[in-house]
């Protein structure tokens, strides 16, 4: 079903981002044009592209969690940081997720507040960035909050999040995995997982999908879950030295990069997949959760998140180029996994 379309003063030339000449030095940091913590990276291969969030915290008032919501679209080159408007959705949107497939921007799930009314979206939405149209997808199974999702081999999979019961209404985590698979006309039920989490960070190594961390309402995990599209199935990995949760991942020539968490927000660890082996990174990283990454070419775009519930959202994004993340993991000392209780 086809939402809508704009039409937009900034057309697609406003993606053709002018690049700083020695941008990859180093670590780069600037500043969004709106905060926003819960927003959704993906990339189409050339930018990074940043949509929702909101601007505050979900305890300066009872309704604020389904309030001031962001449909705001926008691009990021990930070298120079400079951003451009790219469309406003049309369901608000923050803690969802975002994928970059068939050549479209696929939103999906979050909270959202449609006519004032407050509710978890199941609604997905196509982001066509060369006409500027939206396009409604296949509905999820259930409306899901603080979800995951990667595409591998042309499919989009979701990973856990939360959902409302329909016996009690009450939140719930969800072990449910989800695949929409090429014509992208419906989801189908994966093997579930291990173990049901929110929160989670999911990237793409080799032939699996590693899964890192997460919230079961009750606490964070040190957990790792790796899971085998080609078998339906799912095995243990390393787990990393300490609980995360609201953490952002990404994956750069196999290994998984992990920013920020929760409780100890200045964190950034490196998982060597083929060794198991963690370590903890010193690099000029802004302490955060709520938090996304997304792996741009050879640097990674780190975009968004807050620090506590009661105060504005930061506006910080910042990129590391592979071979900064290289360095700093080879200089970087390896730390013991925490083993889940």
């Amino acid at each position: 079903m086809h939402l809508t379309r704009r039409t937009f003063a900034l057309g697609l030339g406003a993606l053709a981002f002018t690049r700083a000449i020695g941008a990859e030095q180093g670590p780069r940091r600037a500043k969004l044009h709106v905060p926003r913590y819960g927003p959704a990276l993906a990339t189409n291969g050339e930018i990074a592209i940043l949509s929702g969030g909101a601007p505050i915290g979900a305890e300066n008032q009872d309704d604020h969690v389904y309030s001031n919501l962001l449909g705001l679209v926008e691009g990021i080159d990930p070298r120079s940081l400079k951003q451009k408007f790219i469309a406003n959705a049309v369901y608000p949107r923050a803690n969802h997720a975002a994928v970059w497939v068939d050549s479209q921007l696929w939103l999906l799930g979050g909270r959202t507040r449609i006519a004032d009314q407050p509710r978890l979206a199941f609604e997905t939405e196509r982001v066509d960035l060369q006409t500027q149209a939206i396009w409604r997808g296949p509905d999820l199974p259930t409306g899901l909050i603080h979800l995951s999702a990667v595409v591998f081999d042309k499919s989009i999979f979701v990973f856990g999040g939360i959902y409302r019961s329909e016996s009690s209404g009450e939140s719930t985590v969800s072990a449910q995995v989800y695949e929409c698979a090429p014509p992208y006309e419906r989801w189908q039920t994966r093997a579930p997982m291990p173990v049901a989490l929110s929160n989670c960070g999911a990237v793409v190594v080799g032939k699996e999908i590693v899964v890192v961390g997460g919230y079961d309402r009750t606490k964070a995990h040190a957990v790792t879950q790796v899971f085998d599209p080609g078998r339906d199935s799912w095995s243990a990995g390393p787990p990393p030295p300490i609980p995360l949760s609201a953490h952002a991942a990404a994956a750069v020539d196999g290994r998984v990069y992990t920013f920020g968490d929760y409780t100890n927000q200045s964190s950034v660890l490196g998982l060597a997949v083929e060794s198991g082996k963690w370590r903890s990174l010193q690099l000029p990283f802004t302490p955060r959760r709520h938090v996304r990454a997304v792996t741009v070419g050879d640097n990674v775009v780190v975009a968004g998140g807050n620090q506590t519930s009661y105060a504005p959202a930061l506006d910080a994004v910042e990129s590391f180029p592979a071979s900064v993340l290289d360095s700093a993991f080879g200089s970087a000392t390896q730390v013991s996994p925490q083993a889940e209780p």
